[in-house]
């Protein structure tokens, strides 16, 4: 979609063309009957704009609870945080009297900050973004403008969410962002500062900036990093567990415990602690060891519950013979299994075949190692 196209869709004509779109509830495997549908009201160029605009806005619902009011581009939807997590971000910009969205997309990093700062300006070098961001965040105020080479309006922090990728390709190197944070940086100076990067972003890039990098999770899945600079910082590493908001940070991490025994329970941390390198204060913290040196499971005799860890109540530790494993699950009426490997090659689809489980019984079975051998750990899952 381009911009000219952009302002039809947003036309009394285009907005019918929208609404019963909408009203068909397309999918990407339903697009061209729906498509067919739309078309006998206008054009075939604004109605495929009308059914992809639903097919996008169905999609955004996991992130943005407004979303059937919002314009969106496939590639800007797909690059978008959550808003819990935008919402987390703009927490630590409450301070500011002003405060810039700097490669804004479609502005759903804006619609957060918005609500904590007084005055918000987005910038974005397309036109047809920028423009979706002024629909979308109507109180923010929106410029299109390049933040390396064009003037900007004036703001006291921002926030900066560079392209990641290019080509279907996507970045994992600092350097091959567009624009390059380093170049932000020298372009505004001293600026509190904020940058949303991949979380598979080589750690070592990072060492270079003096700032807290934060590894953020929602619902147990590692969402992104985000690089606090110039006073934003408060640490030099830092994870989160959303939509909890739990919460570890450190300037170092501490020397990881040896590895004991599996005790009474296992625990499975969040991607946002192993990510960080903030595993081994979090073990610490709740006296937990490693099971093994190779593998992020924890474990202890007492419970401790946190949205940082999934807990499981251990049954039996069985050296892992998959003969054996599966005649000890029958002999015990477990029908069910839910496997989580951690270090082990098992094909889970090959276990399931071979052991032909009968039973009510349910377990979690750990499929990983500990002390250097391989073990199945039968398991209850501990409750939130």
């Amino acid at each position: 979609m381009n911009l000219e196209l952009f302002e039809q869709l947003l036309s009394p004509h285009g907005q019918r063309m929208l609404a019963l779109a909408v009203e068909l509830h397309p999918t990407d495997k339903t697009f061209l009957p729906v498509f067919e549908r739309v078309r006998k009201l206008g054009s075939n160029d604004l109605a495929k704009a009308a059914v992809e605009q639903a097919i996008l806005r169905a999609k955004a619902l996991a992130k943005f609870p407004d979303a059937d009011r919002m314009y969106f581009t496939r590639e800007a939807l797909e690059q978008s945080s959550s808003l819990a997590v935008a919402n987390h971000r703009a927490k630590r910009f409450r301070s500011f009297q002003s405060a810039g969205d700097l490669c804004c997309g479609i502005g759903g990093d804006a619609g957060a900050l918005v609500e904590v700062v007084p005055h918000v300006v987005v910038v974005d070098r397309d036109p047809l973004k920028a423009r979706m961001a002024a629909i979308n965040v109507p109180m923010a105020s929106v410029s299109v403008a390049d933040v390396l080479t064009d003037d900007v309006p004036r703001m006291d922090a921002y926030f900066c969410d560079p392209s990641r990728r290019a080509d279907g390709k996507r970045f994992l190197s600092i350097e091959d962002y567009h624009p390059a944070p380093r170049a932000v940086l020298d372009r505004f100076s001293d600026l509190p500062a904020a940058f949303k990067l991949a979380p598979a972003v080589p750690l070592h890039e990072l060492a270079v900036f003096d700032g807290e990098s934060e590894f953020i999770s929602l619902d147990g899945e590692l969402k992104e990093c985000v690089l606090w600079l110039n006073g934003l910082q408060s640490a030099r590493l830092r994870a989160t567990a959303l939509p909890a908001g739990e919460t570890i940070a450190a300037d170092d991490p501490d020397a990881m415990p040896p590895a004991g025994p599996v005790g009474r329970y296992v625990y499975d941390p969040d991607p946002s602690l192993t990510r960080s390198g903030l595993l081994s204060n979090f073990a610490i913290g709740i006296g937990a060891s490693p099971i093994d040196e190779t593998i992020a499971f924890l474990t202890a005799d007492a419970l401790h519950r946190s949205p940082f860890v999934t807990a499981y109540e251990v049954e039996e530790v069985l050296p892992f013979h998959p003969k054996r494993v599966g005649v000890w699950l029958r002999e015990r009426n477990i029908g069910r299994v839910t496997f989580v490997k951690r270090g082990s090659t098992s094909q889970i689809d090959d276990l399931t075949k071979q052991w032909k489980l009968r039973g009510p019984e349910h377990r979690e079975l750990l499929l990983t190692r500990a002390a250097g051998e391989p073990v199945a750990i039968v398991a209850r899952r501990v409750g939130s």
